[in-house]
């Protein structure tokens, strides 16, 4: 099991895994987005937010802690998700829930450092394990 920081918007995540051998950042996109669309109302209703977070909570299934930061609603409509689907008590594992805008991988990491002390995986480099379009 790993702690997870993870930063999301209604489109991608950053999921960073916190392991004993190191730091592990993944990329997670949502499918058929459409980059150019700017009309909000085009994605009211579509199954693809269900579908993203369900992608999201499989890649954390194996959470012990969980922080989640991003900018708007996403963050709060995948607690949602976390709350009222079968995944595994992801929703208890959450140990804080920030705003924040759009930060770099270090600026995510330092937010990170408040709740998980007891890892000393910040001085390591991260690896790129993967990334999912």
């Amino acid at each position: 099991m790993s702690d997870y920081v993870i930063w999301l918007d209604s489109e991608k995540a950053q999921i960073f895994a916190l392991k004993t051998s190191g730091i592990e950042r993944t990329h997670l996109e949502k499918k058929g987005v459409d980059h150019h669309t700017h009309n909000k109302k085009d994605h009211h209703g579509d199954a693809a937010p269900e579908h993203f977070f369900r992608d999201l909570a499989l890649k954390l299934k194996d959470a012990e802690q969980l922080l989640i930061l991003g900018p708007g609603l996403a963050k709060n409509h995948f607690r949602t998700h976390l709350e009222t689907h079968h995944t595994g008590g992801l929703a208890t594992r959450i140990v804080g829930f920030e705003n924040s805008d759009h930060p770099t991988d270090n600026q995510i990491l330092a937010a990170a450092r408040k709740f998980y002390k007891t890892y000393d995986l910040f001085n390591n480099p991260i690896s790129e394990t993967r990334r999912t379009n």
